[in-house]
């Protein structure tokens, strides 16, 4: 009967310092090669996590799959740091689970972004702010 008691004793303690969040609500993303999200999906991001996720250029299409999505912005960037916005891709909570991004501008890093992204849709964002492409001219 000691030993029980010590278990339970054990059991509530480490209930109460361990944190454990339930999977419920997360949603996660894979980058394809296709548009049709068949080929060469790579590995699942989570959606929530703001950071820049490099080297997904080329990329045509984001495959999802979870639960409790309520949308996201997916921010395109032509660098690899994420240095600044060149397009977004709204993603509503009822979207299909296969998001084509093909027909958007070339990209070498993404992230996912909460609020809205474009001006055009009214919100804080700040449409396109990267730079103009500087170029050469020779005839001169």
């Amino acid at each position: 009967m000691v030993r029980f008691a010590s278990l339970l004793k054990l059991a509530v303690f480490l209930t109460g310092t361990i944190s454990v969040h339930p999977a419920a609500g997360k949603i996660w993303a894979q980058f394809c090669d296709d548009a049709a999200c068949t080929e060469n999906c790579g590995v699942s991001i989570d959606v929530n996590d703001p950071g820049c996720l490099r080297g997904e250029g080329g990329r045509q299409s984001l495959k999802f799959h979870g639960s409790d999505f309520l949308g996201t912005y997916l921010v395109h960037s032509p660098d690899n740091s994420c240095g600044c916005q060149q397009d977004c891709t709204e993603i509503s909570r009822n979207a299909p689970p296969c998001i084509d991004i093909s027909g958007r501008a070339a990209s070498k890093s993404y992230r996912f972004q909460l609020t809205t992204c474009k001006e055009l849709e009214g919100g804080p964002g700040v449409g396109n702010n990267c730079s103009p492409t500087n170029t050469v001219d020779s005839s001169r």
